[in-house]
């Protein structure tokens, strides 16, 4: 979410920070959205089978099922999602890696449970930045993030636009 949205998002539930207001106000919208917008055909009509005579259409095929522990634990997942760490105007959710490298030494750390973690204690981004004990890095500018789900690092400054 681009950091202007979600600053516009946060100063309209009066909160100012991702909290329980803000999370309930983007749930709705976008439990609204999916109530009116017809939904993309599902991606795994894409592929082998489509090259069959007989294509599958979206009308004639079935979605697969959803065993109903696994929609469960959907909900359970997309609450897990929506929690994170908040740098700023960054929202960092649960399971992004960071990234520092200084004199050709990577140091990682990771987003769990709200908090960033490096060698198994909490971190800020600014101690992580500043690893090498030099005190001047600016985060902003040392710290690469990979977000859950991607495969490319960008560097923190880029999310902050």
């Amino acid at each position: 979410m681009p950091s202007k949205v979600f600053c516009a998002l946060t100063n309209h539930t009066g909160e100012g920070f991702y909290g329980p207001k803000t999370e309930a106000a983007l749930s709705n919208l976008i439990l609204d959205w999916i109530a009116t917008t017809k939904a993309a055909p599902p991606g795994w009509l894409d592929g082998e089978d489509a090259d069959d005579s007989e294509a599958a259409t979206p009308s004639s095929v079935a979605p697969p099922e959803v065993p109903p522990q696994m929609a469960a634990s959907s909900v359970s997942d997309n609450v897990a999602a929506s929690r994170g760490y908040q740098w700023k105007q960054v929202f960092l959710p649960n399971g992004t890696e960071l990234r520092v490298i200084h004199g050709g030494r990577s140091t990682y750390a990771k987003v769990e449970n709200e908090k960033i973690i490096s060698a198994g204690a909490p971190t800020t981004p600014s101690r992580l930045a500043n690893v090498s004990g030099c005190g001047t890095c600016n985060a902003w500018q040392a710290i690469w993030l990979r977000f859950p789900g991607a495969t490319r690092w960008q560097r923190a400054a880029e999310c902050r636009r």
